[in-house]
């Protein structure tokens, strides 16, 4: 299967990453091919046996892509989390590179003689958790504020993103101050941690609890989706991995940054 023979990409829904993947297919694509957000935790969406599937910054257990490949006419994944990396050792039509984000990688694939464009770079730079470019947080939350939709983001330059993000970080700064007023310590995971109910800017709470607390291993955030289950994100800085507890709880992600769904093993408040 050649990229642009795919028909269906499923991208990680709710996530800038994963529309940033299915955006680069998008640009190739176009209206050709079918483009479907999955989550953690959901079975894969029915596909027509002659489907030529992509799975970008976004993967399924090893059974359930086994069982996928077998109804499908073709199948490539690309992502870039250690979880899904571990979980699909040897699979041949999985490829996996940690030091990329879905989106740059989504690029690399359909484009492969074009330089990756600035806004999958901030993307990429944003989702790794490196904050390297310039005025990157301003990008993030400015694109955070618009609908994950292919004619709105091909409109968007990154000058209007900078400056619509200065005074968007100023929002963001004060709601992370009021989320502090709700923090309270549990045991999670066998640790006692920072932990938060937060529906918006969960990676940034979660992690200024990490600075906050340097004396904690990780924090947690959570929110209740639609249909009323937890989703937990959990951070942390430096050398604890995440991940690994999250796999605990049938989630995934990166050593710093990963999630789940449900409710986690061993969770009382701390007394």
């Amino acid at each position: 299967m050649t990229p642009d023979e795919v028909t269906h990409i499923l991208y990680h829904a709710d996530c800038a990453d994963g529309f940033g993947a299915a955006f680069a297919a998008w640009q190739v694509l176009g209206d050709k091919a079918t483009y479907l957000p999955v989550a953690h935790g959901d079975p894969p969406p029915s596909l027509p046996s002659e489907a030529k599937v992509a799975i970008v910054d976004f993967s399924y257990p090893r059974k359930t892509i086994l069982e996928l490949a077998d109804k499908v006419c073709e199948l490539v994944i690309l992502d870039h989390h250690t979880t899904a990396q571990d979980e699909l050792e040897g699979l041949p039509f999985a490829t996996f590179d940690m030091t990329k984000s879905g989106a740059r990688m989504a690029w690399e694939y359909w484009h492969p003689d074009t330089e990756v464009p600035e806004l999958i770079a901030y993307i990429e730079d944003k989702d790794l958790w490196l904050w390297n470019l310039e005025q990157s947080k301003e990008v993030t939350i400015a694109l955070h504020s618009y609908p994950m939709d292919f004619q709105v983001w091909s409109k968007l330059t990154l000058e209007h993103l900078k400056l619509e993000g200065v005074a968007l970080l100023r929002l963001q700064e004060q709601m992370i101050q009021s989320a502090l007023n709700r923090v309270r310590f549990e045991h999670l995971f066998g640790y006692e941690v920072p932990v938060v109910n937060a529906t918006e800017f969960r990676s940034e709470i979660a992690n200024y609890l990490c600075n906050l607390h340097p004396e904690v291993p990780f924090a947690a955030a959570y929110h209740y989706d639609k249909n009323g289950e937890l989703n937990w994100s959990l951070r942390s800085v430096g050398d604890f991995d995440v991940a690994a507890l999250a796999r605990q709880a049938g989630g995934g992600g990166h050593k710093n940054a990963s999630g789940f769904s449900g409710q986690p093993p061993r969770m009382s408040q701390v007394s």
